[in-house]
């Protein structure tokens, strides 16, 4: 099994139950323990009642974490961010990135839509199914 393997196999498991993993194969043994889900700091009782906290209004798609690690809203630390409330994204137009376990996952746009809100901040770290971004799907 080669490096790109291995990365894939443990990167997939990152944001499950999984706690541990362990390959064989003839040439190594590689067993990886996952640590405990970072600890998300408790949202302020007056954020949580704001409108971008609440439920996602009627007709927005949410988009959510696909595994547990560090938001970055840009792809580099002076770079423009990826996309603001308002920008317009194709489906699979990068949003931001999440870091987990020194790997960056592009979190995609899973429709073609307008960007309503950004949930999260630069550099916040945020739980597997998190919603990070709600978006309003472009009329057909």
């Amino acid at each position: 099994m080669d490096f790109a393997r291995i990365r894939s196999v443990v990167d997939s498991l990152a944001g499950s139950a999984a706690a541990e993993i362990r390959i064989r194969t003839a040439d190594m043994d590689l067993h990886v323990r996952f640590a405990p889900e970072p600890a998300v700091a408790s949202v302020p009782a007056s954020a949580a009642t704001s409108s971008a906290a609440a439920a996602a209004p009627e007709g927005l798609v949410e988009v959510a974490a696909p595994m547990p690690g560090l938001v970055y809203l840009a792809p580099a630390p002076s770079a423009p961010r990826f996309v603001e409330p308002g920008t317009r994204v194709a489906a699979s137009d990068t949003l931001l990135l999440i870091e987990a376990m020194k790997s960056m996952l592009p979190v995609r746009a899973p429709i073609d839509g307008t960007v309503e809100v950004v949930l999260v901040a630069d550099e916040e770290a945020v739980a597997a199914a998190q919603v990070l971004v709600r978006m309003r799907p472009v009329p057909a």
